[in-house]
């Protein structure tokens, strides 16, 4: 059984994630796939993969992700009770449906950098954002009750450290992991500001995938330049919309 396990977040229609694990399961090989569906019941009860569970949060399903403060915490508690029963999983990649890889030895890439680095969380555009004018600093920062909240679950020397990192890929050591989701938030943190600055806050090490972070954006859609993107040197791209499957890692 593989110490490895790939979370992929996902609403997509049924087909559509059926073909997507099994794309994955092909072209980039290894790890165990672990689906946490966020789209209705019913298609979740539909599902045909070996490995999923449902997130019932509300506070996934955002229109404006910042300013109603999107959150992974669901997400992040609905896997930790799943991999309760799952002891053998000690390294956690979490994507998005449209992070597409690009290597067939991802995991095997990720897990060396998170050596190389002596890291517990490794992401991409992550930056210390406090004291800054970042917008997602200035609107937690706007709320009291997030300074108080970080010094009392810091065990840090400087609590009002805050990062900041694109939430649509990150890979863990399942202890920084668990932490995580066990970390009862008493104000809604949004997805980006709470995954880096809770795990930093809460005594692990985090770090940026620097030379990946260029084929990792926020917006856009980058599904028509994946070729060319890997031969720059890209282990994964996001977003990509319209995967169609048929490009094949190498």
């Amino acid at each position: 059984m593989s110490e490895r396990l790939t979370i992929i977040l996902t609403h997509q229609p049924e087909p559509a994630v059926e073909t997507m694990v099994r794309w994955w399961k092909e072209n980039a090989p290894g790890p165990e796939i672990l689906v946490a569906y966020g789209g209705s019941r019913e298609r979740f009860d539909r599902l045909g993969v070996p490995y999923k569970v449902y997130v019932d949060d509300s506070r996934l399903r955002t229109r404006d992700h910042q300013r109603e403060r999107q959150s992974f915490a669901g997400v992040f508690m609905a896997v930790n009770e799943w991999l309760s029963g799952h002891p053998e999983f000690q390294f956690i990649h979490l994507t998005e449906f449209d992070c597409i890889p690009l290597c067939p030895d991802l995991f095997g890439r990720l897990e060396g950098r998170l050596t190389e680095e002596k890291a517990d969380v490794l992401g991409c555009r992550l930056e210390r954002v406090d004291g800054t004018n970042h917008p997602h600093y200035l609107y937690h920062q706007s709320h009291p009750e997030f300074e108080s909240f970080l010094g009392k679950l810091s065990v840090r020397r400087d609590p009002r450290v805050v990062l900041a990192m694109l939430a649509c890929v990150s890979f863990w050591r399942r202890e920084a992991f668990s932490a995580v989701a066990g970390a009862e938030e008493n104000s809604p943190l949004y997805v980006e500001i709470a995954l880096p600055t809770l795990a930093h806050h809460l005594g692990f090490r985090v770090r940026n995938l620097s030379d990946q972070s260029q084929f990792v954006q926020p917006v856009g859609d980058l599904g028509d330049r994946l070729e060319t993107l890997r031969d720059q040197g890209a282990w994964m791209v996001h977003p990509v919309k319209e995967f169609s499957g048929k490009l094949t890692t190498s």
